[in-house]
């Protein structure tokens, strides 16, 4: 009895902590402020817990800013349409994105639409 006591216990700590390290997306980025970026990917890594794509984005001044989208986890990402193979360094995508509401050129992707037309909607609202 003591041992499933204890195992039970443990898994509670051990849930809690993993819960309390995921963050809801409305904590870091705002989904009620939206952009459309439109660039090249300069770089993307297809890791837990989110896939992050670096997209240099040319500005109106002609210059060119790297913008860091977050995404989904990879599983969810592919599940929403997007495979592994179809971003990478030299693709060609706008994104629609919640900005960071630390004002810095990051993004949570609501969606990736490629040159090719394949399409990826991940959304950003306040409940993930």
């Amino acid at each position: 009895m003591m041992k499933g006591l204890t195992g039970a216990i443990a898994f509670v700590f051990a849930l809690a902590a993993t819960l309390s390290a995921h963050h809801t997306v409305s904590i870091t980025y705002d989904p009620g402020h939206r952009v459309t970026l439109a660039g090249v990917v300069s770089d993307v890594e297809w890791k837990q817990p989110h896939v992050i794509v670096r997209l240099d984005v040319t500005s109106a001044d002609g210059s060119t800013i790297r913008w860091e989208i977050e995404a989904q986890a990879p599983n969810a990402v592919r599940r929403h349409g997007l495979e592994l193979d179809a971003i990478k360094p030299g693709t060609t995508l706008s994104s629609t994105v919640c900005l960071a509401r630390d004002g810095s050129h990051k993004g949570y992707a609501q969606e990736f639409v490629l040159a090719t037309g394949t399409f990826y909607n991940g959304g950003c609202s306040s409940s993930q």
